[in-house]
């Protein structure tokens, strides 16, 4: 192993010389260099960077390497953007920044990941490693700031251990309960030459049930009277959301969705209910109250799906189906646990009977007879999601977003990807525009602001044959509106709505819950964001009345590259009409 003792022979230059040790030895290169090659073995199609001189070495592997490099405009950017990209395909995505206060500021991805269970590589160069101690530039603790934050921090201090530390990374991120995973690199180690090799990458198995637990969820299902399947996290595909959607019709089971992790079952299936959390409809969230079983599959019994614990958590029995042995962020009673992947358990549900383990005979969730309580709750929520009729009240003066969500539901095409960030102007979206695959919406669920531009960015480089919305609040955009200048670089086919209501509204509507008429620190001066769109070589639309809405949207979707449609809003207009 090579020992960090000297760095006489540490240039890139002399990891570029050949080695000496045989012709069938695996020729020398840079620790940076294997690292790179390490993540091509992974089989990552991108990384996403703000560039910094603490990983130079892997930044010029990158150069000559089939994976592609996003440059991005700031690190949380990046990180979202890695993170929208773990969420969509499964596999980690990668983020690479600097020491310091490049570190900090992907810190926010770090967090959403781990919250949300969302597998996520980061790259953070560190201080050369004879530094350490002394409080030099830019000089961090990596284990002391992300160590309850990921599941694993790892330092490269020795070179020959490069691309073992990676596939490390990637297995631990990925498996059981997915989520961020940080790769410290500190200056020098990189540089030094090595004869090691790339390693095969670690498989993350499907987690596949047994036949006898299939059947006891199914007895248990039996013995209910409202029995309902809460779905969500990842790890969703086409096949696997018809076999649950089907499944559960047979049984006669409700579907429910966990909060903004609603694209796992097609909102079109007879038994889907709706969603829980913020901005859920209100028969959805009593179905969930009065059901006497809770299947959970890939999520758990949260605060925010039981509406700060109080619906939801006392039913006569629990099941929760899940990766994750210790059951994080899981509030209440677990009559049974079966660790199973979301895939693993709809493979199993296709090779074997429910009830006796035979051969499956998997219902057709369109021939299913569905008792009368899914079909009258169905009927509601179908009925909640039109566009409710105008009361009268509403500003002329300002866009009806009700009224607007309509065009949108009309004009988007139904294989879009929908992205949002944190605030209440996210309640439109997820009401009023129904998804039919996964993926198809993303959003933070642990509250994140800033989220949905570097999201859309990431959905369009991974989908992009598909349209991409992203929904925003004035406040929300600022936060990481810049990376609309990278969706302009790779002239990506990206339709951004920004609500400008020019407040902080979710926190100006806790003002008025609890100091009414003493709002402080909530207002904002906002720019002309259509302009700011065309600053950046994009096109921007600005609509000021509801009857413009839908020309201006049908342009943006229209243009052949980065749009957006700066919409201005009722600042006291928070939410759906009822």
């Amino acid at each position: 192993m090579t020992r960090i003792t000297s760095t006489a022979d540490s240039s890139p230059a002399a990891s570029a010389q050949d080695s000496a040790a045989g012709p069938d030895a695996p020729a020398s290169r840079s620790a940076g260099h294997l690292i790179v090659a390490q993540l091509e073995a992974e089989g990552v199609e991108r990384i996403y960077c703000v560039p910094g001189e603490s990983y130079l070495n892997v930044l010029d592997g990158l150069h000559d390497s089939a994976i592609r490099t996003i440059t991005c405009r700031q690190e949380a950017g990046a990180g979202f953007m890695a993170l929208a990209e773990g969420r969509m395909t499964g596999r980690p995505g990668i983020a690479m920044v600097t020491r310091g206060p490049g570190a900090a500021n992907v810190m926010i991805a770090a967090h959403t990941a781990y919250q949300d269970a969302t597998p996520l590589v980061i790259f953070a160069g560190l201080i050369p490693t004879d530094h350490r101690g002394r409080e030099a530039f830019q000089e961090f603790d990596l284990a002391g700031w992300f160590g309850t934050t990921v599941k694993k921090t790892l330092i490269l201090d020795h070179p020959d251990e490069a691309a073992a530390l990676v596939a490390d990374a990637m297995h631990t991120a990925a498996s059981g309960r997915p989520g961020p995973v940080i790769v410290g690199l500190p200056e020098d180690p990189q540089l030094i030459t090595t004869q090691a090799d790339t390693v095969t990458p670690r498989p993350v198995p499907e987690v596949v049930p047994t036949a006898a637990q299939i059947a006891s969820v199914a007895e248990a299902v039996a013995r209910a009277r409202r029995p309902v399947l809460i779905v969500g996290g990842e790890h969703w595909d086409e096949q696997s959301s018809r076999t649950v959607a089907d499944w559960a019709a047979g049984l006669g089971m409700g579907i429910i969705a966990d909060f903004r992790a609603y694209d796992g079952i097609d909102h079109d299936e007879p038994h889907y209910l709706g969603a829980l959390g913020f901005g859920s409809a209100p028969l959805t969230r009593k179905a969930f109250d009065e059901a006497d079983l809770h299947v959970y599959l890939g999520c758990q019994r949260t605060d925010v799906s039981t509406n700060s614990y109080s619906i939801g958590c006392s039913p006569a029995h629990t099941i929760v189906i899940s990766p994750d042995p210790d059951l994080h962020a899981h509030f209440g009673p677990v009559d049974e646990q079966i660790i199973a992947t979301t895939r693993g358990f709809a493979q199993a549900l296709t090779s074997t009977d429910a009830t006796t383990g035979t051969e499956a005979t998997t219902a057709s969730g369109s021939g299913a007879h569905l008792p009368d309580w899914i079909t009258e709750t169905r009927q509601r929520f179908q009925q909640w999601r039109e566009i409710p009729a105008p009361t009268g009240d509403e500003d002329p003066a300002y866009v009806d977003m009700d009224a607007a969500f309509g065009e949108v539901h009309r004009l988007l095409p139904d294989d879009a990807i929908i992205t949002y960030g944190a605030g209440n102007y996210s309640g439109w979206a997820s009401r009023y525009l129904p998804v039919h695959s996964f993926p198809s919406a993303l959003g933070p669920r642990n509250g994140a602001m800033g989220f949905g531009m570097p999201a859309a960015v990431a959905a369009a480089l991974v989908c992009p044959d598909r349209p991409v919305l992203a929904v925003a609040g004035d406040g929300c955009f600022l936060m990481n509106g810049q990376e609309f200048a990278t969706a302009v670089a790779h002239d990506l086919n990206i339709t951004v709505i920004i609500n400008d209501n020019s407040v902080y509204g979710t926190i100006v509507g806790h003002q008025e819950r609890d100091y009414p008429g003493r709002p402080e620190g909530t207002g904002l001066k906002n720019p002309d964001f259509a302009a700011y769109a065309t600053a950046f070589g994009g096109a921007g639309f600005s609509v000021n009345r509801t009857e413009d809405f839908a020309a201006a949207f049908e342009a943006a979707l229209n243009h052949p590259g980065p749009a957006l449609v700066h919409v201005r809003t009722d600042p006291a207009i928070r939410f759906t009409r009822s």
